[in-house]
């Protein structure tokens, strides 16, 4: 069973404790079981943070009722979205979709478009209907209740949805309704002990401590504050009628926030955190009476938002900005420089947002055969992958490495002294660092050295043609997405054959405790085409593969990233580009390529279909590789409206100044000269790529 998020697994993304853009870094989690309730804080990537990006509280936007109804809470004014009818509706903590239940989750744009179907909960008592939706865990998950038990799954449907609660924690006998997740990862739901009419409270799961509390007794339907430190909730008050309370988080400090003749119900927070919103009925708790209406916690006065309310259970949707980012220097080479200094601290420095480097790897800076496996080896080793020329270190790399890593450290030279010649280790050695040459017969044999580097029990290995970078470079970002943790790597075909080095490492594998992942048809091809002597005559392998260079890094993002909250671009005509977002990004989240002028088509749709969760979307590379109007979409694609996003420039890796921001956001002003040539906790949805081959 995959891992359940605990408190740890979350990004703050609109807290106001948020120094930077991005937060730190961790090992993300692999896709095997339980990982994710182990990993920690959800890995972010570096930056820093606009004032305007979208802090805590944000700004209020429509409310949603049941139907795919949105209110317009000045002017009460009611439209109804086409294909979006359903019930239990909720919104992403960005505004960006919203979920209802019409037989099964589905999962909308603001605009009502042709929504996003999750699959069926696997592994829960009852599976008839889903209720009481609420998003969690920075909008990468979705958590219900079915049949009186929690349960939660991914926000983009990337796997079945799984019990939340172990059987201990949520025994048979009970019934749990009403889920809410603050941004800390805590679960508040509502519980009865033999019935769901047979209240016991509200609990809280701490997924981190693993523990089931209640904090509130006679209470049900609680609903978290923006900021997580309270909970609204109803409870009946002296004369039976069902009235809004709120409490801070631990259930102290309980006050009644509505009084009168009427029955309330379905609380919901405004995003301001100022206002509560609810259901409200007249006495005879007539359907024709009843009203969507919220009150102003500080004076307490009730408005009307629909006096005859259009449906139940609102939402007031957050409209909250996300980011886009670009990452560049003057050419390739100073975008790879940029790269390293957007994600490593200056040595003896601590910044917000940017990690210690224990190493860094080399690699040709004209030559691509040696640099596939870079990334790979830079997630597990901890450091940058820098670009040098054959025969010595650039200046820009002597000053990016006396930057970064302390002397004594160990630098890493991917390939023999035709690829990186023997001066590359003189002057490192000079610069009082200890060189470590990976080097095999051929970029096969040197990606197997490479693969034993990171691991000698793999627990997964991708292979990926070493003729094709657009293959290769998603597939070692990937394969570099557990960092220090990390259990596997990239080991590169010969184009839609094995060379010999490879088959060997491979045959001395078991398929049935390694996931081998081909990743493009070349991959799959020399895999099924090749007999291994020690494997069982018929075996799984994951084979992921689409009709386009952009649609297979697409693939490989769907394939290995449950909701990533960021995403790296980088234009499919520049290796060098895709090195250096592979390199800075892959703890992060998925590599993508895309065309120009204008975002790939298969790009677009995946960032629309991941938009709940991902925060950001970052370019490396200047506007002549991934264009304005290519990241302006991707800004579009994941935020609400369309228009929710902020650009932050980041000039040879350091925020650029305003009037340099105006230069390259501006129309017309892209630079000119030749094209420049990243629990998120990794999760694979193997399920959909499993495949059973008999050689």
């Amino acid at each position: 069973m995959r891992g359940i998020p605990d408190t740890c697994d979350v990004i703050r993304p609109w807290g106001v404790d948020i120094l930077r853009l991005f937060t730190r870094r961790h090992a993300a989690a692999l896709a095997t079981a339980a990982v994710l309730a182990a990993t920690g804080t959800l890995a972010t990537a570096p930056g820093a943070v606009a004032d305007d990006a979208g802090s805590w509280p944000g700004t209020e936007g429509k409310i949603l009722v049941d139907g795919g109804k949105l209110i317009d809470p000045a002017t009460g004014t009611v439209t109804t979205l086409a294909n979006a009818s359903g019930t239990y509706s909720a919104w992403a903590p960005d505004g960006s979709r919203f979920v209802n239940s019409a037989g099964q989750i589905r999962s909308y744009r603001p605009s009502g478009s042709t929504p996003i179907t999750l699959p069926r909960a696997e592994g829960v008592r009852s599976s008839a209907a889903y209720e009481d939706l609420a998003y969690g865990w920075g909008g990468r998950y979705v958590v219900f209740s079915t049949g009186g038990q929690l349960a939660y799954g991914p926000s983009d449907g990337a796997w079945a949805p799984e019990p939340l609660l172990s059987d201990a924690q949520e025994p048979s006998t009970v019934c749990d309704t009403d889920p809410t997740v603050n941004d800390s990862g805590l679960v508040a739901f509502a519980r009865g002990i033999s019935s769901c009419s047979d209240n016991d409270g509200v609990y809280v799961y701490d997924g981190s401590a693993n523990t089931v509390k209640r904090v509130l007794t006679d209470a049900r339907q609680p609903a978290w504050s923006p900021d997580g430190t309270k909970l609204a909730f109803v409870r009946g008050d002296a004369d039976g009628k069902p009235q809004v309370f709120t409490a801070n988080a631990d259930g102290t400090e309980v006050k009644q926030v509505t009084t009168g003749p009427g029955y309330y119900g379905n609380p919901s927070w405004s995003p301001t955190g100022t206002r509560i919103v609810f259901d409200a009925y007249s006495l005879d708790s007539s359907a024709d009476l009843h009203s969507t209406q919220y009150i102003d916690l500080a004076t307490g006065e009730l408005t009307t938002v629909a006096a005859k309310a259009p449906g139940s259970n609102p939402s007031w949707q957050p409209l909250r900005k996300n980011t886009t980012g670009r990452v560049w220097g003057a050419d390739a080479y100073a975008t790879n420089i940029a790269s390293s200094r957007w994600s490593w601290n200056t040595v003896g420095t601590s910044q917000p947002g940017l990690l210690d480097a224990k190493t860094a790897v080399l690699v040709n800076q004209d030559d691509v055969s040696y640099a596939l496996t870079a990334p790979t080896l830079a997630g597990k080793q901890q450091g940058p992958v820098l670009t040098t020329p054959k025969t010595g270190l650039s200046t820009a790399v002597k000053n990016e490495l006396k930057r970064t890593l302390k002397p004594g450290a160990g630098v890493w030279m991917l390939g023999g002294t035709s690829i990186l010649s023997s001066n590359v280790a003189a002057q490192l050695k000079a610069l009082g660092y200890v060189p470590k040459r990976v080097a095999g017969a051929d970029r096969y044999e040197t990606s197997v050295k490479v693969a034993k580097l990171v691991t000698t029990a793999p627990k997964y290995v991708f292979l990926a043609s070493g003729t094709n970078y657009k293959a290769a470079l998603p597939a070692a970002a990937a394969a570099g997405a557990d960092g220090t943790g990390s259990a596997g790597s990239l080991v590169l075909t010969s184009g839609n054959k094995l060379s010999s080095a490879v088959k060997s490492y491979l045959n001395g594998l078991n398929p049935d405790k390694t996931m081998v992942i081909a990743v493009g048809s070349d991959a799959k091809y020399a895999l099924t085409h090749s007999s291994f002597s020690r494997w069982p005559s018929t075996y799984s392998y994951y084979p992921v593969t689409a009709s386009t260079d952009v649609g297979l890094s697409v693939a490989v993002a769907k394939f290995w990233w449950t909701t990533p909250s960021q995403v790296s671009l980088a234009y499919a005509g520049s290796w060098r580009d895709g090195v250096s977002a592979g390199s800075a990004m892959n703890i992060y989240g998925p590599l993508l390529w895309t065309s120009r002028p204008a975002l790939s088509s298969e790009v677009k749709s995946y960032l629309l279909r991941e938009a709940a969760g991902t925060q950001a979307a970052v370019a490396f590379g200047d506007t002549g590789s991934v264009t304005v109007g290519a990241l302006n979409t991707s800004g579009s694609s994941i935020s609400a409206n369309g228009n929710m996003f902020v650009y932050r420039p980041y000039l040879n890796g350091v925020e650029a100044t305003s009037k340099q921001a105006l230069s390259l956001t501006t129309a017309g002003a892209e630079p000119g000269g030749p094209a420049k040539v990243g629990p998120a906790a990794s999760e694979p949805n193997l399920d959909s790529v499993r495949t059973t081959h008999r050689q």
